[in-house]
């Protein structure tokens, strides 16, 4: 048995893809008895009641003392113990958000979820230094990612080995995506956040890279040639670069509502209610998104580049993300067609059904085991 430490930091607060994937992760490990888990988190003066997020049963080994600015400094700039921070003596060290502290007793697993700063960095604002991603890469014992996409943009971009790099890919809890709403709670929802009775759904952080112009374009498209009630809700938070993006969603009027942030809860029903999820992305390292969609029951829209084609299998159409006539072309083929709608979401639950997080936990403990 090993003792294992995981870093907690980005599964406590609100949460993004990296902070569920972690949150999914270690809830899976605490269920094992295979090695001696045990969380890491800066938690100054204690604001977060981390227990009350993190409801499963785990040791977790907190500092009340540092920021985590502060404790960036001490570890990056100054070279002072991670160990010391935390007290902790592990045989292995797993941080889950693409950088590492530099001064480090104990094996080191790094998860790199993707490579967009370098495949895509037009699509991205404020940059971490690319110098901490190549150190994470180069002085990690190994690298864990979380698809064949992302694995082969980081031999790419890091010059790394292959056998260095293993693949956990997050995985979905097929119970409650496959949960049946009744009408009334579909409802209750679709009052709470103003939706209408028809519409296509993106659901993401507005930015550049999320492609959601094209989204629109093909949308307005749409409407001047289908003259029905259909509209399109955008649900997600502001990331980088959005000034065009919500200048161009604002001249559609009404045709297009915008949420903003959802109550976690919240996120299967909207997706059920939909009529098809749009996801045509420029990059992802894996696009959780669509396969929460696919199990969810929705017809899905999404990119041919990048992992989005691993993820999505045969269940959705794929389309060239540059090219808007393409979006609206399948637009209006899933709309017109019933069959294919039904097809698709058989075919969908089908593919959902081959990511689920114990099976991602099996791999990682091998990985665990052997490194």
């Amino acid at each position: 048995m090993k003792k294992i430490s995981l870093e907690l930091q980005w599964a406590v607060g609100k949460k993004t893809g990296v902070g569920w994937y972690i949150y999914n992760i270690v809830k899976e490990l605490s269920k094992s008895d295979k090695n001696d888990y045990i969380a890491e988190f800066i938690n100054f003066m204690g604001r977060h009641d981390v227990k009350s997020q993190i409801n499963y049963d785990i040791k977790i080994k907190q500092n009340k003392l540092l920021t985590y600015t502060m404790y960036n400094f001490l570890t990056k700039k100054l070279n002072i113990s991670h160990n010391l921070v935390f007290g902790t003596k592990s045989d292995i060290y797993h941080f889950f958000n693409f950088t590492i502290p530099k001064n480090i007793k104990g094996k080191v697993i790094i998860t790199i979820y993707d490579t967009v700063f370098f495949s895509a960095p037009e699509t991205m604002g404020d940059m971490k230094a690319i110098s901490e991603y190549k150190y994470a890469a180069e002085r990690s014992d190994l690298i864990i990612t979380i698809s064949e996409s992302a694995k082969s943009d980081i031999i790419k971009h890091f010059n790394v080995d292959e056998k260095k790099i293993k693949i956990v890919t997050p995985g979905i809890d097929l119970q409650k995506y496959t949960y049946n709403y009744t009408n009334i709670e579909l409802e209750n929802i679709r009052k709470k956040y103003n939706l209408p009775k028809n519409y296509i759904l993106y659901l993401g952080t507005i930015e550049p890279r999320k492609n959601i112009e094209r989204i629109v374009k093909a949308f307005k498209n749409y409407k001047k040639e289908v003259k029905d009630d259909l509209k399109l809700v955008i649900v997600g938070n502001k990331g980088w670069k959005y000034d065009n993006i919500m200048k161009l969603i604002e001249s559609m009027g009404t045709d297009i509502i915008l949420t903003g942030y959802i109550d976690e809860e919240d996120k299967i029903p909207i997706y059920k209610l939909a009529q098809i999820f749009v996801f045509p992305s420029l990059y992802e390292g894996f696009g959780m998104p669509v396969l929460e969609a696919i199990a969810a029951g929705v017809p899905v829209i999404t990119s041919n580049v990048s992992s989005l084609p691993e993820v999505a299998g045969d269940a959705a159409i794929l389309v060239d993300p540059l090219n808007e006539y393409e979006i609206f072309e399948a637009y209006k083929k899933i709309l017109s067609d019933k069959k294919l709608q039904r097809d698709m979401i058989e075919k969908g639950l089908k593919q959902a059904k081959k990511f689920q997080w114990k099976k991602s936990v099996e791999v990682l403990e091998k990985v665990y085991e052997k490194i």
